[in-house]
């Protein structure tokens, strides 16, 4: 029988696409990737499409929570709030960047961006900032190794703000105002 259940609200994106595993920062991006298609085939809604409108309703719902899920943990900055969530350790309105360096580093970024007048400038940027995060990624697996949720804390916020300068360096125009958002 094909049936379809609702996930239960104590089923973690762990539980489901990578076979019950621990939450952990780090994971195996090819599991990942393969039990997301093989779950993805099983609930998606054309699969339902001959059933009653409830069980496509629960199907669509369904994939729409796998295709969050995979999205969620394919993503270092977006696995790391995830993470800091399961722990007890959401990151909210409240917590502000109170790091004076770290604030220096995106305000002189920004600076750098803005005065940049050819794409090879602009190139040169999004290098550094690319081994930036490369790097606090690496920070943010050692804290959540480390079950160090503070530090953990602060650096998904800084991933956030490197990931915010790389998308103003992709949108980036010469003489166009440059905008980092908090």
């Amino acid at each position: 029988c094909k049936a379809i259940q609702p996930v239960g609200s104590d089923v973690t994106y762990y539980d489901v696409l990578l076979s019950r595993q621990a939450p952990s920062f780090n994971i195996d991006m090819g599991l990942l990737r393969r039990n997301f298609l093989k779950i993805q085939q099983l609930v998606h809604p054309d699969s339902f499409s001959q059933m009653g409108d409830s069980e496509r309703r629960l199907a669509e719902a369904q994939s729409s929570w796998v295709n969050h899920a995979y999205a969620t943990l394919k993503d270092p900055l977006l696995r790391a709030f995830y993470m800091l969530e399961l722990k007890g350790e959401a990151i909210g309105e409240e917590d502000q960047i109170s790091d004076p360096e770290l604030l220096m580093e995106i305000m002189e970024l920004r600076e750098e961006i803005e005065a940049s007048k050819t794409d090879t400038q602009i190139v040169a940027i999004k290098e550094r900032n690319d081994l930036k995060i490369a790097n606090v990624t690496a920070k943010l697996s050692a804290a959540f190794d480390a079950e160090d949720y503070d530090s953990a804390k602060q650096l998904a916020h800084h991933l956030q703000y490197l990931h915010r300068v790389a998308q103003t360096i992709h949108n980036w125009e010469p003489g166009k105002p440059v905008i980092i958002s908090h």
